[in-house]
């Protein structure tokens, strides 16, 4: 009887594992399909979006500050730099076939989207972090720094691919 009994649990446990797989698979299939080989940097963005929002609504709690009114509005933020990082890669694909079409190498528009996602990124941290200062956290200085620096590298590598200037030279 017991033997039964635990075939029965071992069958059920198999048929929840053989679904939970499948319906794993399919996101991770959904997410590659949608963000290509680097989705799990989409998700990360997307896990730091969440973060973000909930140190948010700490500090506000902490600060007497919390207003729905600006939470929507951080959502709609939160929305926005999807939006925003989309039509970034959108506009890369869209000028580089442009070019290729018209016999001008626009290849170097598809670094625009990688740079605005490290740079929304670097922005997501740095909040998450000023936010746990906010809160009391102690967050090394250095870390701060740090994403200060990254976030400086970041923008000028984006002005020697494309030019701050707007001039369509290149600044040397």
């Amino acid at each position: 009887m017991e033997n039964a009994f635990f075939a029965f649990i071992g069958s059920i446990f198999s048929a929840f594992a053989d679904k939970a797989n499948l319906i794993w698979g399919a996101i991770l299939a959904g997410c590659s399909y949608l963000f290509g080989a680097h989705w799990p940097l989409f998700a990360f963005f997307l896990l730091l979006n969440v973060v973000d929002y909930i140190y948010g609504i700490l500090k506000a709690k902490a600060t007497n500050t919390l207003n729905s009114g600006k939470g929507f509005m951080g959502i709609v933020k939160k929305v926005s730099y999807w939006i925003i990082i989309a039509i970034s890669f959108g506009i890369s694909v869209m000028f580089i076939d442009v070019g290729a079409t018209i016999g001008v190498d626009l290849s170097f528009l598809q670094l625009l989207g990688w740079f605005v996602l490290a740079i929304y990124i670097i922005n997501e941290i740095t909040s998450i972090l000023e936010n746990m200062v906010a809160l009391g956290v102690d967050v090394p200085p250095i870390l701060l720094k740090g994403l200060a620096a990254a976030k400086t590298a970041v923008d000028a590598a984006g002005n020697k691919v494309v030019p701050e200037d707007g001039t369509g030279e290149k600044n040397e």
